[in-house]
């Protein structure tokens, strides 16, 4: 039994889609990208990405010391995509015992167990520290100069826009 013309084009309209449809597959459904941060490395005072998900202090970039900490860079509105355009807001980092109990309940969770809070959430503030890349005073979130930096985020320009904050992504 022979195909009518109607038939093959309609067959043939099928199968192109079939393949596009693969190739869509492919193209939109790759891996997602790990998140990344801006870390900064004290004693090299330089920039670097890593895992958004890591735990400040983490390894600098130049040797196997913990001196990178969190680096939140802001940018005027519209202008996160300009590296000339981004400053550095603030540093930040978690005391020695939040970072141990926020990597042991990444550890515990991966494995399906429970960890307790060492560290109650109300008593965290005492836990996270913030400081200005130019001071190498380190503040806790629970102190008035730690507020005084944070503010940076919510104050206007010139032109009455806040900042926005900045991603390697961007």
């Amino acid at each position: 039994m022979a195909l009518q013309t109607v038939q093959k084009k309609q067959l043939s309209l099928a199968g192109f889609l079939f393949a596009l449809s693969i190739l869509f597959f492919f193209i939109f459904n790759s891996a997602e990208k790990e998140a990344l941060d801006f870390y900064y490395d004290e004693s090299e005072k330089k920039l670097f990405h890593a895992p958004a998900t890591s735990i400040p202090p983490i390894k600098g970039i130049n040797d196997e010391v913990y001196d990178g900490v969190r680096a939140i860079l802001i940018a005027p509105k519209g202008k996160s995509g300009n590296p000339s355009a981004r400053r550095i807001a603030y540093l930040s980092k978690w005391s020695p015992q939040l970072k141990q109990q926020r990597e042991a309940a990444i550890k515990a969770k991966e494995a399906g167990l429970a960890v307790p809070n060492i560290i109650d959430r109300s008593q965290r503030k005492y836990h996270q520290f913030v400081r200005t890349v130019d001071s190498t005073k380190w503040y806790s979130l629970n102190t008035d100069q730690a507020a005084k930096i944070i503010a940076v985020l919510r104050t206007k320009d010139s032109q009455g826009k806040l900042p926005e904050v900045c991603k390697p992504s961007n």
